[in-house]
């Protein structure tokens, strides 16, 4: 009975010595299955990552330039053919690695400077800048210095009135003031 079951083990062994080496090649292709899963995977959120890149720098060099029908609107905002086909120009000049400055100089040079919704602050748009701050200032200015005159002139007058209010209660209109309110009377 011992010669049976040490041969038995002895099977057993032999039966596990031969299929050791299929497991171990089953769970090395299975951890290589994985592996390729895990990088397919990670391949995929990085060409996700990539497209979303793509799409927010898009967007971003588009709301820089007006479209060309619209004209109120960037490319972006735009539901116009033209701003869909130039916001794939713009994609296809991010892929190719092109700059946002270059993209921008490639539309400047096929537009002119009205396609840029800001304008560079230099030369004459300067001006488009620097007048409002001007108006501004100079209307400020304007608004103080007659307020000051106003106070000025209120001052004045009841100065001239507290002074003739002193002399007599009920003093006589000067000839002036008679001539000028006649005609005022008048006038109206």
């Amino acid at each position: 009975m011992r010669a049976s079951r040490v041969g038995r083990s002895w099977i057993g062994a032999l039966a596990f010595a031969a299929a050791a080496p299929l497991m171990v090649a089953a769970a090395a292709a299975q951890s290589v299955d994985d592996v390729r899963d895990d990088a397919a995977a990670a391949q995929a959120m990085a060409d996700q990552a990539r497209e979303a890149e793509l799409d927010a720098m898009t967007a971003r060099i588009g709301n820089r330039l007006r479209c060309p029908t619209c004209r109120q609107q960037s490319v972006t905002e735009s539901p116009s053919r033209i701003s869909r086909a130039m916001q794939g120009v713009i994609r296809n000049m991010l892929v190719e690695g092109k700059t946002p400055d270059e993209i921008e100089a490639y539309f400047l040079e096929a537009y002119g400077p009205w396609i840029l919704l800001k304008p560079k602050a230099e030369g004459v748009n300067l001006l488009v800048y620097l007048l409002p701050v001007a108006a501004f200032l100079l209307g400020g200015v304007l608004f103080f210095g007659r307020l000051r005159r106003g106070r000025a002139r209120n001052q004045v007058t009841a100065a001239e009135h507290s002074a003739s209010s002193d002399q007599s209660p009920a003093a006589p209109l000067a000839e002036d003031d008679r001539t000028w309110i006649e005609a005022a009377i008048r006038g109206s």
